[in-house]
């Protein structure tokens, strides 16, 4: 071995090591079908938050074996082309920017399409000639409009999941269509000793934000039916209680409003109609019989004061005999003085 390739490798080697020592994250991601480009543009985007190094494997892999990652799941994942990205951002975070940081690349053949691949009506701007039975060949329904070749109306030429023909991938090239997205492909992250496959971090971010909303939301709705206090629903549980009791109170008109005092003189008012309905009721005459039957009903006028009606005869004979008592009586004589005892007249 030559010796400046010896002391790269050795400069490699020391600066791996070194990085595996600053931060708590490291992924190690694929390389394969990735453009220099693309890789170019996410070192800046990254710039401050984390480091890319690419190095060959043995290096890679040595170096880890060398610091506090020996042993680890990790060490079996540096392997064919990867690159290493040290950061201390959450191994989630780190995986889902590189995973909406993707380039695109004109589709080879045999690719595998990600989604179907459209291409649409339209303009081609390629002039007539060859290009005119390649496009053809693929399927699309083409004519020439003036000095070129336009399509008349959209064609699906690969559907998901399917490889990709040779007459696809011209006419996609052709037209410069890029359908396939590459970008670095983690295998792994390795975080606080546990290490988080791609099946674990893939995770949709907005779809889980909706679903914590959900969850919360629920929650206190659960706290406010239930009426379990708690600092985020006790206002509204007192809000709800007072909307309610409002609710009861409208639903009772004739009852007293709530810390309302009643009017003043309201009692003395309906002590007073009491009192007029009871003497209505004692003046009212009380019905014979024979009213009730509708007999003997005199006509309102014709009735004689009492003081004007003669007296029954048993009643002038009883004061008659009365009169000849009175008459008859004589006075008594006065009481005689008691005589006086013998020995008082001596004397």
């Amino acid at each position: 071995m030559k010796t400046h390739t010896m002391q790269w490798k050795k400069k490699d080697l020391e600066e791996i090591k070194k990085l595996a020592s600053q931060y708590n994250v490291i992924a190690v991601a694929s390389l394969d079908n990735f453009p220099a480009g693309l890789a170019q543009t996410i070192r800046k985007k990254l710039k401050g938050k984390a480091v890319i190094r690419v190095s060959k494997t043995r290096v890679l892999r040595k170096a880890l074996e060398d610091t506090k990652f020996k042993g680890t799941e990790l060490i079996p994942l540096v392997e064919k082309s990867i690159a290493i990205i040290f950061t201390n951002l959450d191994s989630f975070e780190i995986y889902g920017f590189l995973k909406r940081n993707k380039g695109s690349v004109a589709a080879k053949e045999g690719s595998i399409a990600p989604d179907d691949i459209v291409v649409p009506a339209g303009d081609t701007g390629l002039p007539p000639g060859p290009a005119l039975s390649d496009l053809k060949a693929a399927g699309l329904n083409v004519r020439v409009q003036g000095s070129t070749i336009a399509v008349a109306q959209d064609k699906i030429v690969a559907r998901k999941g399917e490889a990709i023909s040779k007459a696809a991938a011209n006419v996609l090239s052709k037209l410069d269509i890029k359908p396939i997205k590459v970008g670095l492909n983690v295998l792994g992250c390795y975080e606080n000793g546990e290490l988080f496959r791609p099946d674990v971090l893939d995770i949709d971010s907005e779809q889980v934000y909706n679903d914590i909303v959900t969850a919360v939301r629920n929650a206190i709705n659960l706290s406010v039916e239930t009426v379990y206090p708690t600092k985020e629903t006790i206002e509204l549980i007192l809000v709800k209680a007072e909307r309610q009791a409002k609710a009861l109170e409208a639903a009772l008109p004739g009852e007293a409003k709530a810390g309302e005092k009643p009017k003043e003189g309201s009692d003395e008012k309906e002590q007073a109609e009491a009192k007029k309905e009871e003497s209505a009721k004692e003046e009212k005459p009380v019905e014979s019989a024979g009213e009730k039957d509708g007999q003997g009903k005199k006509e309102p006028g014709q009735e004689k004061p009492a003081e004007d009606k003669p007296k029954e005869p048993v009643e002038s004979a009883v004061e008659e005999k009365k009169d000849a008592a009175k008459e008859k009586i004589v006075p008594a004589k006065k009481a005689e003085k008691p005589a006086k005892k013998k020995g008082e007249a001596k004397k």
